[in-house]
């Protein structure tokens, strides 16, 4: 693989794609899609070889699997990070294909790549990667509701247990044809973790690595064995403050306004959640950002206060809370009825995603055809 090349601030590469007819059938909004298993026919894969001068050549080359020894560095001491973003279709046309803020997708993978010590991937070879595999893959593109789910991940490439940072890395994007994270589109149940923790200040909560989903795993268990779907984390020195709900952020809504925990070193900056924020703003609520109690949380879902509650993420974009759930019993939100405020955020949002609605705050990255 040649050393990265790069012209007019764009990085050369290489496409080693399947004869057509070797190409499988993408699939419709009519069939059944379990969310991110099915694959698309190519992935793009760059490593990263100090020995052959740094970045090497991106490649976009048909699916398949990689040879990984098993003294390989990111299997024992877990350099890995990986983000999650989107590919839109706007209607039919060949060239109505969007981003959504992939710029800050970028930043986060960067940020994630420093606190692990690992190599980070400039973010715009990061971005140009994603364009063109996006276009590439673009028959797989579902239309909406659906979209093609991007998972790009930076690993360990160094072998030997000897304990310390790789010095190569492999970067490598795969893509997945996907409709909704949920099954239903009504409430989620979510259980309340008051033992096991998510993330700490000082540790890697605000980075995207496979360790912190591995660590939740447990809890997210026995939720599903109390009826839940997720699990509510709070934080790790006083199990008392709110900080994230499964896989995103979280926010509650008292009828025109929204509150939500603050970035503090253990939570996730979710793009969603930025985005999210702004859009509220932009809609006349009332927006907070500071510590939320569980204790004030369950006062105020037991007396109506507290109209709504919603977690926000790449994969589920908006999904509406309905109920939280412990050892004790169930706490139902607002009846269990999704609210108007989570409908009418989630509604604006994908229709800026989507290239259905404007997009007052520049955040749609078109893919050029070619």
């Amino acid at each position: 693989m040649p050393t990265s090349t790069i012209h007019n601030g764009q990085t050369r590469i290489l496409k080693n794609l399947l004869p057509k007819h070797k190409r499988k059938t993408p699939p419709t909004l009519n069939d059944e899609l379990q969310f991110g298993r099915v694959r698309t026919d190519h992935m793009l894969v760059c490593d990263y070889l100090p020995s052959k001068g740094g970045w090497q050549t991106p490649e976009i080359v048909p699916f398949g699997p990689f040879e990984i020894p098993p003294d390989s560095l990111v299997l024992h001491y877990g350099q890995e990070i990986f983000e999650g973003m989107k590919a839109y279709r706007s209607g039919a046309g060949a060239n109505n294909l969007f981003l959504f803020r992939p710029e800050k997708n970028a930043e986060r993978f960067y940020n994630s790549a420093v606190r692990l010590g690992m190599q980070p991937v400039p973010p715009q070879l990061f971005v140009q990667c994603i364009k063109e595999l996006v276009t590439v893959e673009r028959d797989w593109i579902l239309p909406t509701p659906g979209s093609l789910y991007i998972r790009p991940v930076l690993i360990a490439w160094d072998t030997g247990v000897s304990y310390r940072a790789s010095q190569s890395y492999r970067f490598f994007i795969l893509v997945f044809p996907v409709k909704n994270y949920y099954a239903k589109e009504t409430g989620v149940t979510v259980y309340i973790e008051k033992e096991n923790v998510r993330a700490t200040r000082g540790g890697v909560g605000e980075s995207k690595c496979g360790g912190n989903y591995a660590g939740a795993l447990l809890p997210l268990e026995k939720a599903k064995k109390l009826g839940a779907e997720q699990v509510l984390w709070l934080d790790a020195l006083e199990h008392t403050y709110v900080e994230e709900v499964g896989a995103m952020n979280v926010m509650f809504v008292y009828n025109q306004r929204i509150v939500t925990p603050p970035l503090s070193g253990s939570i996730l900056p979710g793009v969603t959640r930025d985005s999210v924020l702004q859009l509220a703003r932009s809609l006349g609520f009332e927006v907070e950002e500071r510590p939320v109690s569980i204790h004030q949380i369950l006062a105020d879902a037991k007396s109506g206060a507290l109209t709504e509650v919603f977690g926000c993420g790449t994969a589920a974009v908006i999904s509406p809370i309905d109920a939280f759930v412990d050892d004790l019993g169930t706490y139902p939100i607002s009846e269990k009825r999704v609210g108007p405020v989570t409908l009418q955020l989630k509604e604006s949002l994908m229709k800026i995603q989507t290239g259905i609605g404007p997009d007052i705050f520049g955040w749609r990255c078109e893919v050029e055809s070619q």
